[in-house]
Protein backbone atom coordinates (compact mmCIF):
# COMPACT_ATOMS: atom_id res chain seq x y z
CA UNK A 1 0.00 0.00 0.00
CA UNK A 2 2.93 2.36 0.61
CA UNK A 3 4.03 1.89 -3.02
CA UNK A 4 0.60 2.82 -4.36
CA UNK A 5 0.45 5.90 -2.13
CA UNK A 6 3.87 7.05 -3.35
CA UNK A 7 2.83 6.50 -6.97
CA UNK A 8 -0.30 8.59 -6.52
CA UNK A 9 1.62 11.33 -4.73
CA UNK A 10 4.19 11.45 -7.54
CA UNK A 11 1.43 11.68 -10.13
CA UNK A 12 -0.21 14.58 -8.34
CA UNK A 13 3.09 16.40 -7.85
CA UNK A 14 4.04 16.03 -11.53
CA UNK A 15 0.68 17.29 -12.75
CA UNK A 16 0.61 20.98 -13.55
CA UNK A 17 -2.31 23.24 -12.79
CA UNK A 18 -2.79 24.12 -16.46
CA UNK A 19 -4.65 21.76 -18.73
CA UNK A 20 -2.85 20.12 -21.64
CA UNK A 21 -4.14 18.81 -24.96
CA UNK A 22 -5.64 15.34 -24.50
CA UNK A 23 -4.35 14.22 -27.91
CA UNK A 24 -1.22 12.81 -26.21
CA UNK A 25 -3.43 9.95 -24.97
CA UNK A 26 -4.85 9.01 -28.39
CA UNK A 27 -3.85 5.58 -29.68
CA UNK A 28 -3.41 1.94 -28.74
CA UNK A 29 -1.74 0.78 -25.53
CA UNK A 30 -0.90 -2.48 -23.73
CA UNK A 31 0.48 -3.19 -20.31
CA UNK A 32 0.85 -5.37 -17.24
CA UNK A 33 -0.77 -4.92 -13.82
CA UNK A 34 -0.87 -6.33 -10.33
CA UNK A 35 -4.08 -6.22 -8.32
CA UNK A 36 -4.87 -6.68 -4.64
CA UNK A 37 -8.35 -8.25 -4.57
CA UNK A 38 -10.76 -8.51 -1.62
CA UNK A 39 -13.71 -10.85 -2.37
CA UNK A 40 -16.81 -11.54 -0.30
CA UNK A 41 -20.03 -13.50 -0.69
CA UNK A 42 -23.51 -11.98 -0.43
CA UNK A 43 -26.62 -14.11 0.27
CA UNK A 44 -24.54 -17.27 0.04
CA UNK A 45 -24.21 -20.51 1.98
CA UNK A 46 -20.41 -20.29 1.65
CA UNK A 47 -18.55 -19.40 4.83
CA UNK A 48 -16.33 -16.34 5.03
CA UNK A 49 -14.68 -13.99 5.39
CA UNK A 50 -11.83 -14.33 2.93
CA UNK A 51 -8.45 -12.62 3.11
CA UNK A 52 -6.99 -10.52 0.30
CA UNK A 53 -5.16 -12.07 -2.64
CA UNK A 54 -2.78 -10.72 -5.27
CA UNK A 55 -3.11 -11.39 -8.98
CA UNK A 56 -1.08 -10.47 -12.05
CA UNK A 57 -2.43 -9.80 -15.49
CA UNK A 58 -2.33 -7.88 -18.75
CA UNK A 59 -4.52 -5.24 -20.36
CA UNK A 60 -4.81 -3.32 -23.60
CA UNK A 61 -7.05 -0.83 -25.32
CA UNK A 62 -7.51 2.30 -27.35
CA UNK A 63 -7.94 5.94 -26.27
CA UNK A 64 -9.43 8.78 -28.27
CA UNK A 65 -9.25 12.51 -27.46
CA UNK A 66 -12.44 14.56 -27.47
CA UNK A 67 -11.50 18.21 -27.62
CA UNK A 68 -8.60 19.56 -25.60
CA UNK A 69 -9.02 17.66 -22.34
CA UNK A 70 -11.53 14.81 -22.54
CA UNK A 71 -10.49 11.24 -23.33
CA UNK A 72 -12.69 8.20 -24.04
CA UNK A 73 -11.63 4.65 -24.74
CA UNK A 74 -12.23 0.92 -24.50
CA UNK A 75 -10.10 -1.68 -22.75
CA UNK A 76 -9.91 -5.44 -22.21
CA UNK A 77 -8.01 -7.12 -19.39
CA UNK A 78 -7.03 -10.62 -18.30
CA UNK A 79 -5.92 -11.76 -14.85
CA UNK A 80 -4.22 -14.97 -13.78
CA UNK A 81 -5.11 -17.25 -10.86
CA UNK A 82 -5.33 -15.85 -7.35
CA UNK A 83 -6.07 -17.76 -4.13
CA UNK A 84 -7.95 -16.46 -1.12
CA UNK A 85 -7.75 -17.89 2.39
CA UNK A 86 -10.09 -17.91 5.35
CA UNK A 87 -8.89 -16.80 8.76
CA UNK A 88 -8.11 -20.46 9.42
CA UNK A 89 -5.34 -20.30 6.82
CA UNK A 90 -6.76 -22.86 4.41
CA UNK A 91 -7.04 -21.96 0.70
CA UNK A 92 -10.80 -22.21 0.19
CA UNK A 93 -11.46 -20.07 -2.88
CA UNK A 94 -9.65 -19.20 -6.11
CA UNK A 95 -10.27 -16.97 -9.12
CA UNK A 96 -9.07 -18.23 -12.50
CA UNK A 97 -9.22 -16.66 -15.96
CA UNK A 98 -10.44 -13.21 -14.94
CA UNK A 99 -11.63 -11.46 -18.10
CA UNK A 100 -13.10 -7.96 -18.28
CA UNK A 101 -14.07 -5.38 -20.88
CA UNK A 102 -14.50 -1.73 -19.89
CA UNK A 103 -15.15 1.66 -21.39
CA UNK A 104 -13.22 4.56 -19.88
CA UNK A 105 -13.84 8.27 -19.79
CA UNK A 106 -11.46 10.81 -18.31
CA UNK A 107 -10.07 14.31 -18.08
CA UNK A 108 -6.46 15.13 -18.97
CA UNK A 109 -4.58 17.44 -16.59
CA UNK A 110 -0.97 18.00 -17.58
CA UNK A 111 0.56 14.55 -18.07
CA UNK A 112 -2.13 12.87 -15.96
CA UNK A 113 -5.49 11.37 -16.84
CA UNK A 114 -8.18 11.07 -14.17
CA UNK A 115 -10.79 8.56 -15.32
CA UNK A 116 -13.82 6.48 -14.50
CA UNK A 117 -14.65 3.10 -16.01
CA UNK A 118 -17.68 0.86 -16.50
CA UNK A 119 -17.89 -2.63 -17.94
CA UNK A 120 -18.40 -6.37 -17.59
CA UNK A 121 -16.27 -9.02 -15.89
CA UNK A 122 -16.33 -12.81 -15.94
CA UNK A 123 -14.29 -15.16 -13.74
CA UNK A 124 -13.92 -18.90 -13.33
CA UNK A 125 -13.50 -20.03 -9.74
CA UNK A 126 -12.84 -23.02 -7.55
CA UNK A 127 -14.40 -23.34 -4.10
CA UNK A 128 -13.96 -25.76 -1.21
CA UNK A 129 -15.93 -26.35 1.99
CA UNK A 130 -14.50 -29.18 4.06
CA UNK A 131 -14.23 -32.23 1.81
CA UNK A 132 -16.62 -30.79 -0.80
CA UNK A 133 -15.24 -28.92 -3.81
CA UNK A 134 -16.82 -27.27 -6.81
CA UNK A 135 -15.90 -25.23 -9.84
CA UNK A 136 -18.00 -22.58 -11.49
CA UNK A 137 -18.09 -19.22 -13.16
CA UNK A 138 -19.61 -15.85 -12.36
CA UNK A 139 -20.11 -12.60 -14.25
CA UNK A 140 -21.42 -9.12 -13.70
CA UNK A 141 -20.86 -5.39 -13.57
CA UNK A 142 -17.46 -3.82 -12.90
CA UNK A 143 -16.86 -0.10 -12.37
CA UNK A 144 -14.07 2.03 -11.00
CA UNK A 145 -11.98 5.18 -10.86
CA UNK A 146 -8.29 5.79 -11.40
CA UNK A 147 -5.39 8.01 -12.36
CA UNK A 148 -2.84 7.39 -15.11
CA UNK A 149 0.31 9.42 -15.77
CA UNK A 150 2.59 9.55 -18.78
CA UNK A 151 6.22 9.17 -17.68
CA UNK A 152 7.39 9.56 -21.28
CA UNK A 153 5.56 9.90 -24.60
CA UNK A 154 5.14 6.12 -24.75
CA UNK A 155 5.16 4.85 -21.13
CA UNK A 156 2.51 5.40 -18.48
CA UNK A 157 1.78 4.17 -14.96
CA UNK A 158 -1.62 3.97 -13.37
CA UNK A 159 -3.35 3.36 -10.07
CA UNK A 160 -7.01 2.40 -10.03
CA UNK A 161 -9.79 1.03 -7.87
CA UNK A 162 -12.52 -1.28 -9.20
CA UNK A 163 -15.59 -2.88 -7.67
CA UNK A 164 -17.17 -5.96 -9.23
CA UNK A 165 -20.58 -7.53 -8.49
CA UNK A 166 -20.96 -10.96 -10.09
CA UNK A 167 -23.70 -13.60 -10.05
CA UNK A 168 -22.72 -17.31 -10.16
CA UNK A 169 -23.83 -18.90 -13.43
CA UNK A 170 -24.17 -22.40 -11.93
CA UNK A 171 -26.86 -22.63 -9.25
CA UNK A 172 -25.42 -25.90 -7.90
CA UNK A 173 -22.02 -24.54 -6.85
CA UNK A 174 -20.88 -23.94 -3.28
CA UNK A 175 -21.48 -20.22 -3.60
CA UNK A 176 -25.13 -20.73 -4.45
CA UNK A 177 -28.03 -19.37 -2.48
CA UNK A 178 -31.05 -17.13 -3.01
CA UNK A 179 -29.81 -14.08 -4.92
CA UNK A 180 -26.21 -15.14 -4.28
CA UNK A 181 -23.49 -12.78 -5.42
CA UNK A 182 -19.70 -12.60 -5.43
CA UNK A 183 -18.37 -9.09 -4.78
CA UNK A 184 -14.73 -8.17 -5.31
CA UNK A 185 -12.97 -4.87 -4.67
CA UNK A 186 -9.52 -4.41 -6.18
CA UNK A 187 -6.68 -1.89 -6.11
CA UNK A 188 -4.41 -2.16 -9.13
CA UNK A 189 -1.05 -0.78 -10.21
CA UNK A 190 -0.16 -0.97 -13.90
CA UNK A 191 2.51 0.02 -16.43
CA UNK A 192 1.64 0.42 -20.11
CA UNK A 193 3.35 1.04 -23.44
CA UNK A 194 1.55 3.42 -25.86
CA UNK A 195 1.79 2.98 -29.63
Amino acid sequence: MRLTALTLAAALAATGASAQDASQWTGFYAGFATNIISPEFDNSSTAGPLQEGTSFGAYGGYNYALGDNFVVGAEVGFGGPVSFQTNLGNPDFEFNNQLNARVRGGYAIGNALVYGSLGYQRVEYGAAAGSATADGSASGLVYGIGMEMLLTETVSVRLDYTSTHMNPEDATTLVSGPNSQIDANAVGLGVALHF
